[in-house]
């Protein structure tokens, strides 16, 4: 009897095994495509941890995370709507003189016409640097005589996130870091986050820091158990949105929640990508390498196929 009940056990945890061997299979067969560059994955699925594989990077040490910040930012000016501070329908002149009339869910959606990004060619330039740079950025990109986005469309541009940092600061009375550690972070027992000192500068778009153990935290803890539909989206087609800093797509009464981040530059690269399929199996990783769109993909797909094989 106590055999038969054994082997029934290990019937049963077999196939949670198979998956997160699968995972880690597929993980460093990406990994090897892309030169074997670090890095580091975190597999959960609810609130167990299954796979925290080091491939050069400790899953419990700070890593910068880029444009993974950004749902750090969409999620603190989440907090301040349901503290009733501001509202997404608030002009962002109510908060920024000269602002104007676009509103606070267009630059959470990227859907506020502000266009080109001039992040893009600075970032290379404050690299290493921790100035707060959202005030700068905010400042060029609303004096821009004309904006060449179109009001309403999504487009993405750091610029948006940039704004929004310092709505935050204005809402909050606080320093961004600040006024958004204690309302998104500290409430998931996330220890590790904090503006990395090379990449700080980027702050409400790209310049968090955090373990990936942590991140998988806030993956679970926030956008997992989120309805994306309550919060403002602008609609990619396809049945894909972009929400609070993550693309997301709805099926039946779950929500799949996703997104890359890349810091590229002549002589290093990082990325990053976290995804929550069905609200219930959560991964999160980070290399040290700065990859193409194709590779992206590449890796969704490839662990997508190993948690979904059975």
């Amino acid at each position: 009897m106590l055999r038969a009940l054994a082997l029934l056990l290990t019937l049963a945890a077999a196939p949670v095994l198979a998956q997160s061997d699968r995972v880690a299979l597929e993980w460093n067969k990406w990994l090897e495509a892309q030169g074997n560059p670090p890095g580091v994955l975190v597999f959960m699925i609810g609130d167990s941890p299954l796979l925290a594989q080091d491939s050069g990077y400790d899953p419990d040490l700070a890593v910068p995370v880029a444009s993974l910040s950004k749902g750090i930012t969409a999620l603190c000016a989440a907090a301040l709507v349901d503290e009733g501070l501001m509202a997404w329908d608030d002009p962002l002149n109510r908060w920024i003189e000269g602002g104007g009339p676009i509103t606070l869910g267009e630059l959470v959606t990227h859907t506020s016409g502000l266009w080109p990004d001039q992040t893009q060619g600075a970032m290379a330039e404050w690299r290493g640097d921790t100035a707060r740079r959202w005030q700068e950025v905010t400042a060029r990109a609303l004096d821009r005589p004309r904006q060449e986005g179109t009001r309403g469309q999504y487009r993405y541009n750091n610029e948006n996130y940039a704004v929004l940092g310092l709505v935050i600061e204005e809402v909050a009375g606080d320093w961004y870091d600040k006024a958004c550690a204690p309302r998104v972070l500290a409430p998931l027992g996330i220890t590790t986050a904090r503006l990395s000192p090379e990449y700080g500068g980027y702050g409400p778009w790209g310049g968090w820091q955090m373990s990936i153990r942590d991140y998988a935290r806030l993956m679970r803890g926030a956008f997992a158990r989120m309805d994306p539909r309550d919060t403002p989206s602008a609609d990619l087609g396809g049945g894909v949105h972009y929400g609070l800093g993550m693309l997301f797509r709805t099926s039946r009464d779950t929500a799949n929640h996703w997104h890359f981040g890349a810091l590229c530059f002549k002589d290093a690269g990082l990325g990053a990508f976290a995804v929550n399929w069905a609200g219930k199996y959560t991964l999160v990783a980070a290399y040290g390498a700065c990859v193409d769109g194709d590779a992206m993909v590449a890796l969704d797909a490839a662990l997508a196929r190993a948690v979904f094989a059975d």
